[in-house]
C-alpha cells in the first residue's frame, strides 16, 4: 500500500495566529497552489481519498476530488492539534498573556496538552488508530491519498518510520507539499517527503 500524505494549502489565518481547530478556508494562493500540486498527477486515481474534516483540508481535497471524479472522505483523527483556550489567539498574546502555561507547554509539548486542548502524545494516539484501522482495509498495490495537516502528518510519519515523536519536527512539512510511505512486508519505507510534486514510482 503506498499512502501519500499532502499538507493543506495556505489558509486565510492572520500571520502569528494560533490555528489547531481553528476552522479556517483556504486563502487564495492556498487554492491554487493546491491546484498546481493536484496537476502533477500522473498515476491511476487513488482508491481511497481520505481528508480531515477541518476546512483547509477539506477544500484541499475537494481540489484532488474534481480531478479523480470521487469524494473525499473525512475523518476528525486527521485533525491539527487542538490547542484548546488558545485556538484563534495570536501566539505573542498568549505568550505575554499566559506566560506560565505557555512556557510550560513549550518545555513540554510532547506530553503536555495545550490548555484544554491536547498533547502531541494525543495525536500520535489518535493518528495512529486511523493509520491502524486504513491497514486493515486496504490491499497490496493500493493508493490512498490523505489531506492532513503539519501536526497530523508528524505524527504518522512518526508512526510509520518507527520515529521518536521528541524528533517529529526533524520532519519539515510545508504547505501544499507530499509525502509518499509504501508498506510492504509488514513494514513502511521512505520514497519522499515534503516534496512539491508527485514523483514517479
Amino acid at each position: 500500500m503506498d499512502l501519500i500524505l499532502v499538507r493543506h494549502g495556505d489558509s486565510e489565518a492572520a500571520a502569528g495566529l494560533c490555528v489547531g481547530h481553528t476552522d479556517v478556508a483556504l486563502s487564495s494562493s492556498g487554492f491554487l497552489a493546491i491546484q498546481r500540486l493536484a496537476a502533477q498527477w500522473q498515476s491511476e486515481a487513488p482508491r481511497f481519498l481520505f481528508t480531515s474534516d477541518l476546512r483547509r483540508a477539506q477544500q484541499s481535497a475537494q481540489v484532488f476530488a474534481a480531478r479523480f471524479a470521487t469524494e473525499p472522505l473525512a475523518d476528525p483523527r486527521l485533525r491539527e492539534i487542538d490547542l484548546g483556550e488558545w485556538d484563534g489567539q495570536r501566539w505573542d498574546t498568549i505568550a505575554k498573556e499566559d506566560a506560565a502555561r505557555y512556557r510550560h507547554w513549550a518545555d513540554n509539548w510532547l506530553i503536555q496538552e495545550a490548555p484544554g486542548g491536547e498533547s502531541f502524545s494525543d495525536v500520535i494516539r489518535r493518528t495512529g488508530a486511523w493509520l491502524a484501522a486504513l491497514l486493515g482495509s486496504t490491499g497490496d498495490n493500493d493508493c490512498v491519498l490523505t489531506m492532513a495537516h503539519a501536526g497530523s502528518i508528524r505524527a504518522l510519519l512518526c508512526h510509520a518510520l518507527g520515529l521518536p515523536p521528541a524528533r517529529a519536527f526533524a520532519l519539515k512539512v510545508d504547505l501544499a507539499r507530499a509525502s509518499r510511505i509504501r508498506y510492504r512486508l509488514g513494514q513502511f519505507e521512505v520514497s519522499y517527503t515534503n516534496a512539491s510534486r508527485f514523483e514517479d514510482d
